[in-house]
C-alpha cells in the first residue's frame, strides 16, 4: 500500500510509468523487425531504468524485481553477450504486462506479490540458457564465412549463402560497402572453387566462378577504387580502427533508421488534472452561452433602430465590441477545446503488440501499418474506441486473413496487411480499418442470418447488400462455423455498433470477395459545443446536432409512402425509414413540414419536423440528476433568447422506436 503522504508521488509516477511501459512495448516490437539497432537498444534500456528507479523510490519491491532483471537482459543484448531472439523478446514483453498488472493492483490498493515463474524465466534468459535459433547460428558459426561476418560485425547474415552474402554486400551504397569483407568473402569463393573436395561437377564450379567474376569482381575493383578517394566526410579516425575488430563505419546502417536528434527547443508539456480541464471548459460554454444572448440582444438593438430612425449614441462602438467579443469567445473556444484533442497515435500503438501475438496465436504471417497517427480527436471518445477496434481487427486476422498457404495459391504475398488510418473530414474524424483478406461472403451472412431469425426471407430478398451487411452488427450474429479463442462469440461487433452510435457516430463496410474489408467509422470532433439546427414541433422548439443531419427536404418535394406497414421516404430510387418525431415525443396537433434524413450508425433514417429555425452554436448540457438519462434527449442547452431547449439524440429515438416495435 502506498502511504497517503507519497500518494501525489505514487500518481505523478503512476502515469509517467504507463507512458514508458507503451514506450517499451513499441520499442521491443521494434527490435523484432531490427534487432540490431542500437538506438533501440538503448531506449528501451533506458526506459526500463527509469521504471525500476521510480519503483524503487515507492517501495514497489516485485516491479523492481522484476525491471531489475528485465533491464539486465537488455544491457546483455547491448553489449553484445546476448543475441536477440523471440523468446528473449517474448520474455521482456511478458516483464512489460507483468510490471502494467502491478501497478494496477497497487493504484487499486491491492497488495502485489513477485511472479517467481516470470522472474525464473528471465533469469534463465540472464544465464544464457541458448534458444534453438542461438545453437543453430553457433553451429553455423564454425563455417569459415560465418567467421568473416563475425569478424566485420555482419551476424545477421550468418546462415545465407555466400553468394547470397556477397550480393548483398555489393548492393550496399559505396560509402558503406566493407570492401576488405568483399575481398576476402570473393577470395575464399576462388579457393573453394578451386579445390577438388567440392561435391559440385566441374562444369557447375566453373558456372558459379564464372557468375562471382561477373557480378562481385567489378564491384570489388570499383569499390577498391573508391576506397582510395579521399572521403572528407569521414573522419579520419576511422582508418585506425583495429582489423580484429568491427568498423562501425562498415555496419548495415540502411537497415537502421537514424538517430532521432533533440529539436533545439524541445517539447515543454505541462500535466493537468482532466477536471481542471472540464471545469475550464465549463466556464468557456457559459461565456459561448453568454455571447449568443449578447448577439441576439444587439441585433434587436439593431432592428428597433431602423424601424424607429433614431440615433443612438455609440452604437457603432457596441457593435465594434460584439464583433471583437465574438472573435475572442470563438478563438478561445477552439483552444480550450485543443486541450481535450490527443492524437490516436496513443490509440494505435497499442495494436502492434495485438496484432503479433494474435499472428502468432493463428499461425499467419500478419503486418500492421498504421497512417494518420497524429490526427487527434476528443479525449472521451479516444479512450472508448480500443475495445470496438480490437474486436474489428480481431475479425480481421481470424476470419479476414488468410493463412501463408492459401494467400500463396491465390497469388498473394504470404504477409496479410492489416491498415489502420485515422483523417479528417469536415468537422468529422475518420476511423478506417482495411485488411486484404478474403472478404464477406453475403451469401453465407444471408444464410445465418435465417438460420438464427434474425431476419425474414421475404425481408432479406428485398435488402441491398450494404444493409446485409448490417446484419452483422445484430447481437449474436456470427459467421463462424467454429467458436475460436479469438473469435465466433458473436458479441464483438455488436459492441462495435453501441460506441459507435453513443457518441453519435457513423459505420460503414465495403467487402470485396476475395480482396478484402474496409470499415470506416466517423464521429465528431468534439461532443461539448457543437453547432446544431433549431426546430420546432407545434411550438416547442428541439436542437439537432448539425453533424446528425445528411439533408433535409421540404415536405411538398418528398414522397412518403407506406410498405408493410410502416411509414418510409423514397428518396432517389432508395427506401428510407420514416419516423415521426412528434408521434415518439407524445406532442399532438403538429404538421409535417421537413424531412430531416440522418446517418446513424450504418444506415439512413429519416425524421419529420413542422419548422425550421436555421443552425446555432450550442453547449450540451446534461439532464442532471433529478431527469437522469432519458434515451433520445442528449442533454439541454440555452439560446441566444435566453431559452431552454432540449437536444434531440436521434439515435436514442430510433433506439426508443425500435424497443417499442420490440415490445
Amino acid at each position: 500500500m502506498i502511504p497517503e503522504e507519497m500518494r501525489e508521488i505514487f500518481e505523478e509516477f503512476l502515469v509517467e510509468a504507463k507512458e514508458n511501459l507503451e514506450k517499451l512495448e513499441s520499442d521491443l516490437l521494434a527490435l523484432e523487425k531490427d534487432p540490431g539497432n542500437p538506438e533501440i537498444l538503448n531506449s528501451a534500456f533506458r526506459t526500463m531504468h527509469t521504471i525500476k528507479g521510480g519503483a524503487g523510490f515507492l517501495g514497489l519491491d516485485p516491479v523492481v524485481e522484476t525491471a531489475h532483471k528485465a533491464e539486465d537482459i537488455l544491457g546483455k543484448l547491448r553489449n553484445g553477450e546476448l543475441t536477440f531472439s523471440a523468446k528473449i523478446n517474448d520474455a521482456l514483453l511478458k516483464a512489460g504486462d507483468k510490471i502494467k498488472e502491478y501497478l494496477e493492483k497497487v493504484e487499486r490498493g491491492e497488495e502485489i506479490e513477485l511472479d517467481q515463474e516470470l522472474l525464473s524465466e528471465l533469469k534463465e534468459v540472464l544465464e544464457g540458457k541458448k534458444s534453438e535459433a542461438q545453437e543453430q547460428s553457433e553451429v553455423k558459426s564454425e563455417d569459415p564465412v560465418s567467421k568473416l561476418l563475425q569478424k566485420y560485425g555482419f551476424t545477421h547474415l550468418i546462415g545465407k549463402s555466400i553468394e547470397e552474402v556477397l550480393e548483398e554486400l555489393v548492393l550496399m551504397p559505396p560509402s558503406e560497402r566493407p570492401t576488405s569483407l568483399i575481398q576476402e568473402l570473393d577470395a575464399l569463393v576462388n579457393k573453394s572453387t578451386a579445390s577438388s573436395q567440392t561435391t559440385q561437377t566441374p562444369s557447375q564450379e566453373e558456372e558459379i566462378a564464372k557468375k562471382m567474376e561477373q557480378n562481385v569482381t567489378s564491384e570489388v575493383s570499383s569499390s577498391s577504387s573508391a576506397a582510395q578517394q579521399p572521403q572528407p566526410t569521414q573522419p579520419s579516425s576511422t582508418d585506425s580502427t583495429p582489423p580484429d575488430k568491427p568498423d562501425k563505419s562498415s555496419q548495415p546502417a540502411a537497415k537502421s533508421p537514424p538517430p532521432k536528434t533533440a529539436s533545439p527547443e524541445e517539447e515543454k508539456v505541462l500535466r493537468i488534472d482532466v477536471q481542471k480541464i472540464e471545469a475550464l471548459m465549463n466556464l468557456v460554454g457559459e461565456l459561448v452561452l453568454d455571447r449568443n444572448r449578447l448577439v441576439k440582444v444587439v441585433s434587436t438593438i439593431m432592428q428597433s433602430v431602423s424601424e424607429s430612425d433614431q440615433q443612438i449614441k455609440g452604437l457603432d462602438d457596441l457593435e465594434s465590441v460584439l464583433s471583437s467579443i465574438d472573435r475572442i469567445v470563438g478563438d478561445l473556444q477552439v483552444a480550450v477545446m485543443k486541450t481535450r484533442m490527443q492524437p490516436v497515435k496513443r490509440l494505435f500503438q497499442k495494436f502492434p503488440r495485438v496484432v503479433r501475438d494474435l499472428s502468432k496465436l493463428l499461425n499467419k504471417q500478419i503486418e500492421l501499418v498504421t497512417e494518420g497517427e497524429d490526427t487527434e480527436m476528443d479525449k472521451s471518445v479516444l479512450e472508448k474506441l480500443e475495445e470496438p477496434l480490437v474486436h474489428i481487427i480481431r475479425n480481421s486476422l481470424d476470419h479476414g486473413i488468410e493463412p501463408p498457404e492459401e494467400r500463396e495459391l491465390l497469388g498473394k504475398p504470404k504477409t496479410g496487411i492489416v491498415k489502420l488510418k485515422a483523417y479528417y473530414q469536415g468537422d468529422r474524424i475518420i476511423i478506417v480499418i482495411e485488411d486484404d483478406g478474403r472478404g464477406i461472403d453475403v451469401e453465407k451472412v444471408k444464410k445465418k442470418a435465417l438460420e438464427k431469425g434474425i431476419i425474414s426471407q421475404d425481408r432479406l430478398e428485398k435488402m441491398t447488400e450494404k444493409e446485409v451487411l448490417s446484419l452483422i452488427f445484430h447481437p449474436g450474429f456470427s459467421t463462424a462455423d467454429v467458436v475460436s479463442e479469438v473469435s465466433g462469440r458473436g458479441v464483438g461487433m455488436d459492441v462495435v455498433m453501441t460506441t459507435v452510435m453513443n457518441f453519435r457516430g457513423t459505420i460503414d463496410i465495403e467487402t470485396h470477395k476475395g480482396k478484402g474489408t474496409k470499415v470506416t467509422m466517423a464521429f465528431p470532433l468534439t461532443v461539448g459545443i457543437i453547432r446544431a439546427l433549431m426546430v420546432s414541433i407545434s411550438n416547442r422548439n428541439f436542437a439537432i446536432p448539425i453533424y446528425s443531419v445528411l439533408e433535409i427536404i421540404q415536405q411538398e418535394n418528398a414522397t412518403i409512402t407506406t410498405v408493410s406497414g410502416e411509414d418510409v421516404l423514397i428518396l432517389r430510387e432508395s427506401t428510407i425509414p420514416l419516423i415521426n418525431l412528434a408521434d415518439v415525443l407524445g406532442i399532438s396537433n403538429s404538421k409535417i413540414g421537413y424531412v430531416i434524413i440522418s446517418q446513424l450508425g450504418n444506415q439512413k433514417i429519416s425524421f419529420t419536423v413542422e419548422e425550421l429555425y436555421g443552425d446555432e452554436e450550442i453547449v450540451v448540457k446534461p439532464l442532471g440528476k433529478i431527469f437522469g438519462e432519458v434515451m433520445g434527449i442528449s442533454g439541454a442547452t440555452i439560446t441566444g433568447d435566453g431559452n431552454v431547449v432540449l437536444i434531440l439524440d436521434l439515435a436514442g429515438i430510433l433506439k426508443r422506436v425500435n424497443n417499442s416495435v420490440i415490445a
